[in-house]
């Protein structure tokens, strides 16, 4: 099992937003078929622009979600006494910003960070010499962050 719910989980992306995740595909790095996918050529985009739909639709509509571009978000902020995130710093135009309220990290995986300290060197290092395929985004930011206050990290 790659990961608890996966099955029901695509359900509920087919049945909330309309997608069509029918077909099981073998990608890059995988050893069987495991991407659920449509006819479209680039699953992720289409079930990501699905979430961002909902998500501006969400923002204009009600005070639940904000949105914010063009910024990035570098360190999580716990409450002191019980050590639970409760939001985040951003930087956005060269100047920190603090946001208050549930944080969900999905910022990738860290298949594009060659660096000597990089998720990849540390649980990866036989990859380091080949290319990836991942965008220049997937540094393990998110990763890291969520290590920093505590969280715990498997099969990476």
């Amino acid at each position: 099992v790659l990961c608890g719910n996966s099955g029901e989980d695509v359900d509920w992306l087919g049945d909330k937003f309309d997608l069509d995740l029918s077909l099981v595909a073998r990608l890059g790095g995988h050893s069987a078929p495991r991407t659920h996918r449509g006819k479209e050529r680039f699953p992720g985009m289409t079930i990501t622009y699905a979430l961002i739909q909902m998500l501006e639709k969400v923002a204009e509509k009600t005070d639940r979600a904000r949105i914010i571009t063009k910024a990035r978000a570098h360190k999580l902020l716990t409450n002191p006494s019980s050590g639970a995130c409760v939001g985040l710093i951003y930087e956005k135009a060269g100047k920190d910003s603090k946001e208050y309220g549930p944080v969900i990290l999905a910022s990738g995986g860290f298949g594009a960070d060659f660096t000597q300290d990089s998720l990849l060197a540390q649980y990866r290092p036989d990859l380091m010499h080949l290319p990836t395929t991942n965008g220049e985004h997937c540094t393990g930011d998110g990763i890291k962050m969520g290590e920093a206050i505590g969280g715990k990290s498997i099969d990476l």
